[in-house]
């Protein structure tokens, strides 16, 4: 890969950072473990080469501290375990905050020191996944890799003198796990049954089955497309029988809906939305998200709609609403309209989904709460699925992009790819409202990294950039314009 050898033969590390973290990220980040494993021994080599310059960054620049925590993640993928432990010495203690799954994989890459240190480990790193599925929005797929990889790093280090502790282990850890709901205990348990006489083998099919989980089964999802039509139900029926409905009234008969429903199981479909990323599948979990999350969509939504919206006054705007669920987004956006009296027409809408449950509820909530007529497009895919076709507008308006809780999230590929999808098929007049939970530092640099390709490529203006909370909501905010 040409990015390695550049990075390799760099004059100026800080300055190579700079002018093509575009091209390491999609390097590092954006290949599967298998893609990457080619190059482990070359990128083991550079790490042990270019050490010292490597910690010596000044991280109160942010954009180092990405660098080191993306070569991190690579670490922990190719099972680097002492380059792994170093880089994270020194990231940690500049200040850098990588989240408390790959806290975890600290303990067991840079802290074991004999066999019955894993047993010693195990309730802490159970403790420390537990933590970043219920805060940190994690998902139950990286959070299983990453529990497995510390069982292969005792296969790894042990596996050719000591395969009946080994096995000795796995009965333990699988009898410490019953109630972790945030763990896949079927891929566990298929791990755990590999033969380990040969235990090389044993840690390479490992490897090659947690590859396919995660990038077949697991953290990449394709998407057939299907045409969406809008929803007809009881619950449309609720709807439309309301005068002047608002999003305040879907919020109540969300909750109302779980209080007399699914009381009993509430806090189950709650967790089970992994902190509101989860692709909904069933009548329940639309009504428990919006319960769950429909506030804080519209605190930090109202916030950013207060940056811009003046600039928007007495214009025509298409919308594309990313990732947008139940298009809570763009309905918070209409009821905002509507409550401060602006004159704002909405031409088009585009709807980004991979639910395709969601996707038809939320084409109701806008055709119910829209005053005129309005073209949407629903597109019925995820984001590493969508082609330039898809996001064809009118490009003679102003268009407002709406990434409410999607550009953090690691589930799809923040490449050069996709940006030049955004910015080839949106020429004129472009606002971005992107705002995502303040979660750590390695996930804000998705947003840091979708804004600088507009700024270092288009004429942009900053105008909004904030990581401080509102109404105990975190947030991590940066809401631009750009001329495309």
């Amino acid at each position: 890969m040409k990015i390695l050898e550049k990075l390799k033969n760099s004059s100026n590390l800080e300055n190579f950072i700079n002018n093509n973290f575009q091209e390491i990220y999609d390097f590092f980040h954006n290949q599967t473990q298998t893609e990457l494993y080619p190059y482990k021994k070359e990128i083991k080599q550079y790490l042990r080469q270019a050490k010292k310059e490597i910690i010596s960054l000044n991280c109160s620049h942010k954009i180092n501290g990405d660098f080191i925590a993306l070569l991190i993640d690579s670490c922990e993928k190719l099972h680097l375990f002492m380059e792994f432990g170093l880089l994270y010495n020194y990231l940690s203690k500049c200040g850098y905050r990588l989240g408390d799954r790959l806290r975890a994989s600290h303990h067991y890459c840079s802290d074991i020191k004999k066999f019955d240190d894993y047993y010693d480990k195990n309730s802490l790193i159970l403790e420390l996944l537990k933590t970043a599925y219920l805060n940190e929005e994690d998902s139950k797929e990286q959070l299983t890799a990453t529990y497995i990889n510390f069982y292969l790093h005792s296969l790894y280090n042990f596996g050719g003198n000591n395969q009946n502790g080994i096995i000795d282990l796995r009965k333990y850890i699988f009898s410490q796990i019953e109630n972790a709901v945030f763990l896949d205990k079927e891929l566990i348990h298929i791990i755990f049954n590999i033969n380990i006489d040969d235990y090389k083998k044993a840690y390479n099919d490992s490897l090659r089955i947690i590859n396919d989980y995660l990038y077949q089964n697991g953290l990449i999802h394709s998407y057939i497309e299907y045409l969406i039509k809008l929803e007809e139900s009881g619950y449309s029926k609720e709807l439309r029988e309301i005068q002047h409905l608002s999003f305040n009234n879907i919020f109540k008969i969300s909750k109302n809906y779980v209080e007399n429903n699914i009381k009993e199981n509430e806090k189950n479909i709650h967790y089970s939305l992994n902190r509101g990323i989860k692709i909904l599948k069933e009548k329940e979990e639309l009504f428990q998200y919006i319960k769950s999350f429909g506030k804080m969509h519209k605190a930090k939504l109202y916030s950013s709609f207060d940056t811009i919206i003046h600039q928007l006054n007495n214009k025509t705007i298409n919308i594309i609403d990313w990732g947008c669920g139940q298009a809570l987004a763009t309905s918070l956006l209409i009821d905002y309209i509507k409550e401060n009296g602006l004159n704002i027409d909405i031409s088009d809408i585009i709807l980004i989904e991979p639910s395709s449950l969601a996707l038809s509820r939320g084409m109701l909530h806008i055709d119910i709460l829209k005053e005129n007529k309005i073209d949407i497009k629903a597109v019925n895919k995820d984001i590493d699925s969508l082609e330039i076709s898809d996001l064809s507008i009118n490009n003679l308006n102003i268009t407002l992009h709406l990434f409410s809780n999607i550009l953090d999230v690691e589930f799809f590929q923040l490449d050069r790819e996709f940006l030049e999808k955004i910015s080839s098929s949106q020429k004129g007049l472009n606002y971005f409202v992107c705002v995502s939970p303040n979660i750590n530092d390695k996930r804000n640099a998705r947003l840091d990294m979708f804004y600088r390709y507009f700024d270092t490529n288009f004429e942009t203006e900053l105008i909004s950039n904030r990581d401080n909370s509102i109404e105990n909501y975190k947030r991590y905010e940066k809401v631009f314009k750009s001329n495309i």
